[in-house]
């Protein structure tokens, strides 16, 4: 083979592992045995580059809102926060990119889910009590 096909070759290879470790553009395909582990993963993947590990949020410019218990996060109705992740932002003027085209159905609901997780046992009271725990339908 001609050297420079080789380095076309290596370079292509490059790309495509640089691309992959990015995180967007492929549906990661949804592990349906186990929605606890899903929505651990779809939030690692797709939420904590901009809201943190934990959900605590504020961890560079883009200054996304904490999704754990030190945010109001419970405060939305589960059909709202289901919003903000399928269509972007819950709030006027929000940032936020729609992540709908790139998660599964599985994945939004096991996203939603693993929010309610980080809240603290009275938040998630809260959040019953008001009725904002509805169950919502993901919009593809």
């Amino acid at each position: 083979m001609p050297r420079g096909g080789r380095s076309a070759w290596a370079l292509f290879g490059l790309l495509a592992v640089l691309l992959a470790a990015c995180g967007g553009g492929a549906t990661v395909p949804a592990d349906l045995g186990d929605p606890a582990t899903l929505g651990q993963r779809t939030f690692a993947q797709w939420c904590a580059p901009c809201h943190g590990v934990q959900g605590e949020g504020n961890i560079n410019a883009l200054e996304a809102p904490p999704l754990n218990a030190a945010g109001d996060s419970y405060l939305l109705t589960d059909a709202e926060i289901l919003d903000g992740i399928v269509k972007g932002g819950t709030q006027e003027g929000s940032g936020m990119q729609p992540l709908g085209e790139f998660l599964t159905e599985e994945q939004q609901m096991a996203a939603l889910h693993y929010v309610h997780t980080l809240w603290s046992d009275d938040q998630r009271a809260t959040h019953e009590a008001a009725g904002g725990h509805v169950a919502p339908t993901p919009v593809p």
